[in-house]
């Protein structure tokens, strides 16, 4: 009986052992480069509404499109009306995030960005790799309107170190083009608000190739 009770001991250890050890080097990894695509993303879809959120227990870590549903949403701190939606956010491995109101967290799919002749159309927020949704090559880049406040931020693919970084405020009128140089590998933050301070899916960002022999 003793022995029974050991072995059952020693089982249940090896499996918890597995079990963390399946969290830490695993899940936790899910949101590595190599996952960010349609096929690996570990994400997985909920709806959540007002609460702390942790992940690795209230939902998985992975890539996610974020959408708001009701008018007043807010996640981590970012103000979003209903449908506005949070493009491709890492959700990491033991992280925890705040939510107001309910929000959709649903697996990013990674697709070409909408292009219109040499014109890639960033209309949401979020984030972008270049290689993958976007082609590498040099870029110029301008908005459609003034009326909502612009942040982008480049960064290699270790995403150590800003290597650009633009911002248009409201109203402002941009006296020259902004001239961006993109590699494969490197990601894009955008975030557009409005004047009432909440993240905007209108006025598009656009980036034109200016060089049709870049890589």
């Amino acid at each position: 009986m003793t022995l029974n009770k050991s072995m059952a001991a020693l089982s249940l250890l090896v499996l918890v052992g597995g079990f963390l050890i399946y969290k830490v080097y695993f899940v936790s990894s899910a949101i590595s480069a190599d996952n960010r695509n349609t096929e690996n993303n570990a994400a997985s879809y909920k709806v959540l509404e007002s609460q702390k959120i942790i992940v690795g227990k209230d939902i998985d870590p992975g890539y996610y499109d974020i959408k708001a549903l009701d008018n007043e949403t807010e996640f981590f701190g970012d103000k979003m009306h209903k449908n506005a939606v949070l493009h491709a956010v890492p959700v990491h491995m033991n992280g925890n995030l705040s939510i107001k109101g309910k929000v959709e967290f649903k697996p990013s799919e990674f697709e070409n960005v909408e292009r219109k002749g040499q014109k890639y159309i960033l209309e949401k927020p979020g984030y972008y790799v270049v290689g993958e949704e976007i082609q590498a090559g040099n870029y110029v880049l301008s908005r459609t309107s003034d009326k909502i406040r612009v942040f982008v931020d480049i960064k290699d693919e270790t995403e150590t170190e800003s290597l650009q970084t633009i911002q248009w405020e409201i109203d402002e009128k941009v006296k020259k083009p902004i001239e961006v140089e993109l590699k494969n590998g490197y990601i894009i933050y955008i975030d557009k608000t409005g004047k009432d301070g909440y993240l905007s899916n209108e006025s598009d960002l656009l980036l034109e190739r200016n060089n049709e022999d870049s890589e």
